[in-house]
C-alpha cells in the first residue's frame, strides 16, 4: 500500500520517499535501498523527516504512538487494519513489515517498520491531537470503527492488488478448494475434516507464479479469518475466477468490503458447519452457474487501482 502510494505520487511529479525504521521506532539513516519486491515501483529512499506544520505524517494503525515524537507535523492515521491496532492473531505477524507514510506539500516520505507492538494500546493519544489528525480508512470496517471511536475528519484511502497475481486464462478449473492456513484455520479445519473426499489446498509456500496458477485452477476460495481490513487473498482469488465463501468477521461482514451475496457468508460457529459444507459442495458441482454471482466483485477489484488514485488525489489535494 505504501509503495503504491509513493509510486503514484512520484509519477505525478510530487517528491515522495520511503523512510525505513527499525525496532524501537529508530530511523534507519543508512538504509538507502528499496526492498527488492518493490523495485518495480518508482521509489526513492530518504533518511530524514522534517517536523513542521506544512508536512503530514501518515502512520499505520500499529504505529500511531509515533505521533508523540513530532510536535508540528500534521498526522494522517492510516487504518490499514482495525484488529492489528489492538492485538495480533498469531506471533508471526509480529515480525512482518509494517508500513507508514510521511507526506509533505512538496516532499513526501514513506517509511516501513519492523518490530513488535504493545497489545491493547489506547487511543488517548489520538484524541489529544485531534486538531492535527485525519483518519484514513482502507475499508468500510475501519470507517465504521473510527466513527464509533468518536473521531472526525475521516477519508477513505484503500489500495489495489498487484496485477501480477491476475491470470486471464480461466478455462481450466478443477475441483479444488483453497484456504488461508494463517487465518481462521481452527474453524476451517473443522470443515475440511467433514469433507475427506474433497481437495483442499492451503495457500502457503507458493512462488508468485505458482500462486497465480493455483488461483486460476481452483473453483473456490474459503476464508473464515478475522479480516482486519479488505484482505488481499479474497481479491486475488475472485479476479482469478474463484467463487468465494467467507465468515462474517471484521471486514467480511460488510458488503462494501467483501461484495458477495449473503448466501456465501456464514457466521463462524459449529452450528453452521453443515450449511457451509453443503454450500461448498453446491459451488463445486455448479461452478459454471455460481461464478456469475461474483462478476460484480471481480469488476470492483479490477477498478480498485483507479479508485485508489482518485482517493489519493482527494486526500492530498492533487489535481486529477
Amino acid at each position: 500500500m505504501s509503495h503504491q502510494l509513493v509510486d503514484y505520487l512520484r509519477n505525478k511529479n510530487e517528491e515522495a520517499y520511503i523512510v525505513y525504521f527499525k525496532k524501537g521506532y529508530v530511523l534507519e539513516k543508512e538504509h538507502l535501498n528499496v526492498t527488492p519486491a518493490y523495485s518495480k515501483y518508482n521509489i526513492k529512499v530518504a533518511t530524514e523527516i522534517e517536523d513542521n506544520e506544512k508536512n503530514i505524517l501518515v502512520l499505520p494503525e500499529i504505529f500511531f504512538e509515533l505521533i508523540s515524537d513530532y510536535n508540528e507535523i500534521n498526522i494522517g492515521c492510516w487504518w490499514m487494519s482495525v484488529d492489528n491496532r489492538y492485538n495480533y492473531v498469531n506471533f508471526k505477524e509480529l515480525l512482518r513489515h509494517r508500513k507508514g507514510i510521511i507526506l509533505k506539500l512538496k516532499t513526501i516520505y514513506v517509511h516501513l517498520f519492523r518490530g513488535m507492538y504493545k497489545e491493547k494500546n489506547s487511543n488517548v493519544l489520538l484524541r489529544e491531537n485531534d486538531n492535527r489528525i485525519t483518519h484514513l480508512c482502507q475499508s468500510q470496517y475501519a470507517f465504521q470503527h473510527v466513527k464509533e471511536q468518536g473521531f472526525s475528519n475521516i477519508e477513505f484511502l484503500s489500495d489495489y492488488i498487484n496485477a501480477a497475481f491476475i491470470d486471464t486464462k480461466l478455462d481450466n478449473k478443477k475441483d479444488i478448494i483453497l484456504y488461508n492456513p494463517l487465518k481462521g484455520y481452527a474453524f476451517t479445519k473443522k470443515i475440511i475434516d467433514k469433507m475427506p473426499d474433497y481437495q483442499f489446498v492451503a495457500l502457503k509456500g507458493f512462488s508468485r507464479e505458482e500462486l497465480v496458477s493455483i488461483l486460476g485452477s481452483a473453483k473456490l476460495y474459503i476464508d473464515f479469518g478475522h479480516f482486519p481490513g479488505k484482505d488481499r487473498l479474497p481479491r486475488e482469488a475472485v479476479v482469478n475466477g474463484c467463487c468465494i465463501i467467507t465468515g462474517k468477521n471484521g471486514a467480511s461482514k460488510y458488503f462494501e468490503d467483501i461484495p458477495i451475496p449473503n448466501s456465501y457468508k456464514f457466521e463462524s460457529n459449529k452450528d453452521n458447519i453443515t450449511a457451509i459444507v453443503d454450500r461448498i459442495k453446491y459451488v463445486i458441482s455448479n461452478y459454471d452457474t455460481c461464478k456469475s454471482d461474483f462478476e460484480s466483485y471481480r469488476t470492483i477489484v479490477f477498478e480498485e487501482k483507479e479508485k485508489f488514485f482518485k482517493e489519493i488525489d482527494k486526500v492530498f489535494g492533487l489535481s486529477a
